[in-house]
């Protein structure tokens, strides 16, 4: 287990390495805390901690209200596998509501999974591609 919490500032430097290394496939390069920010912005953002040490992050941009978007959600690859990446999920639905959607790469089966194994559905529907590929919308369901 893992303590969830809302970001602080404090934060920035443990997030901007996280999405530097586990976003960089679905996201691109990050090149330093300004692009955390930036990428950040106007988001909701939660973080996990075990130990005092930020081991993911979730960010939801929630200016569509009801309809959620589920940003990022990345967790520190040293830390993959212990179920943090899905506490933080289970905290953005907690936190947001049941109107949430995100998009992932259609090449990313490892998130494809991942969303899969907590109840959320792709939505063939819609779809596209983006500048770093095909992308499917995926959608929570109660």
């Amino acid at each position: 287990m893992c303590l969830i919490r809302p970001f602080f500032s404090a934060d920035t430097q443990s997030c901007t390495a996280i999405l530097a290394l586990a976003g960089r496939d679905a996201f691109g390069p990050v090149a330093g805390s300004a692009a955390f920010t930036a990428a950040t912005q106007g988001e909701a953002v939660l973080v996990a901690e075990r130990g005092g040490i930020v081991t993911g992050f979730a960010a939801v941009y929630t200016g569509d209200a009801p309809d959620y978007f589920l940003h990022h959600l990345y967790v520190h690859p040293a830390h993959s596998g212990q179920g943090i990446g899905a506490q933080l999920l289970a905290a953005v639905v907690a936190c947001h509501g049941l109107h949430l959607s995100l998009k992932t790469q259609l090449a990313n089966t490892g998130a494809r999974r991942f969303y899969a194994r907590a109840g959320w559905v792709e939505d063939a529907a819609d779809r596209g591609v983006d500048a770093i590929g095909a992308w499917i919308r995926v959608r929570y369901r109660q």
